[in-house]
């Protein structure tokens, strides 16, 4: 490809890292006036609806029909449904920069997920070590000299929801080669909708909560730019660029979410945080350098 014809993918490429790197920062700006699981919600539906519109628009006659609707359904709760649930919850009490930096070890889950579950992606050498210094960075993170400051229920809610979206691109990997992308997005977000309002009516119905304009902003953002534009976006740079390369957009999203972090919200950037994040981008690039097909996907 020319480098004229790679400045428009480029382009693409760099303002999805941007975007994505900003989710962290923007779910904690909500979160100072949502309950997390409302917040969620209210992001997903809004964004459920923009993308059904935009399927049934665009791609109308490749609609899914029958058991396969229910398929992507399903599969849309570990993918989208559940991580969204732990995150915004975990976010209620760690920074935005660490969350980034935990969800960051999914290529190294993914990687493992593939092994078991797709025929053409086994386990390699550089795969094993990636995965191994995923876990480093996590122990560098909240190691006992960090004591109470860290509170491991919301570091295991993040990777949970890591793990469970591995295993989710991984399925989508293995059984949506054929099918419509719009319309797999939509199912799955959709599916993620009815999960998060349930436990938003559920757990929050008596919760005061404050519709700001910053509340409004963020679900605005979230659901629009991030769900609708940043998945869109990527599977459009997926046809048109390697999956490797593509891939590597975890790392520069990382570094944006981690630096948006200490900008917008005056998150302290420790040696510890510094030290994980680049610890963290080498497991991620021995996890991706050389595999072809990676199912690639940013931040919730």
């Amino acid at each position: 490809m020319s480098i004229q014809g790679r400045l428009l993918p480029g382009t693409v490429w760099l303002g999805i890292g941007l975007v994505w790197g900003t989710t962290w920062g923007v779910i904690r700006i909500g979160l100072r006036d949502l309950e997390p699981f409302t917040f969620a919600a209210s992001r997903t539906v809004l964004a459920a609806v923009t993308l059904l519109a935009l399927a049934q628009i665009v791609d109308g006659s490749r609609r899914p029909k029958g058991s396969e609707v229910w398929f992507w359904m399903a599969i849309g709760l570990p993918q989208i449904g559940v991580p969204y649930a732990l995150i915004f919850w975990a976010e209620q009490s760690i920074s935005s920069g660490l969350t980034a930096i935990l969800f960051a070890t999914f290529p190294a889950f993914t990687a493992v997920a593939a092994h078991f579950l797709l025929r053409d992606e086994p386990l390699s050498l550089g795969k094993v070590s990636g995965t191994a210094l995923a876990m480093v960075s996590v122990v560098l993170l909240v190691g006992p000299s960090l004591g109470a400051a860290v509170p491991i229920a919301a570091v295991v809610a993040v990777l949970i929801a890591s793990v469970a979206s591995a295993v989710g691109a991984v399925m989508v990997r293995r059984h949506g080669r054929e099918t419509s992308t719009l319309w797999l997005t939509a199912l799955q977000v959709s599916s993620a909708a009815v999960l998060l309002g349930a436990l938003a009516v559920t757990l929050e119905r008596d919760t005061s909560m404050t519709f700001t304009a910053a509340a409004i902003g963020s679900i605005v953002y979230l659901a629009l730019a991030v769900t609708v534009g940043c998945y869109l976006g990527l599977f459009w740079l997926l046809k048109r660029l390697e999956a490797t390369f593509v891939s590597m957009g975890v790392i520069f999203e990382t570094a944006v979410g981690v630096f948006f972090g200490s900008v917008a919200l005056s998150e302290p950037l420790g040696w510890r945080l510094l030290g994980g994040f680049g610890v963290m981008g080498l497991s991620i690039y021995l996890v991706t350098v050389g595999r072809r097909g990676v199912t690639a996907v940013g931040p919730p």
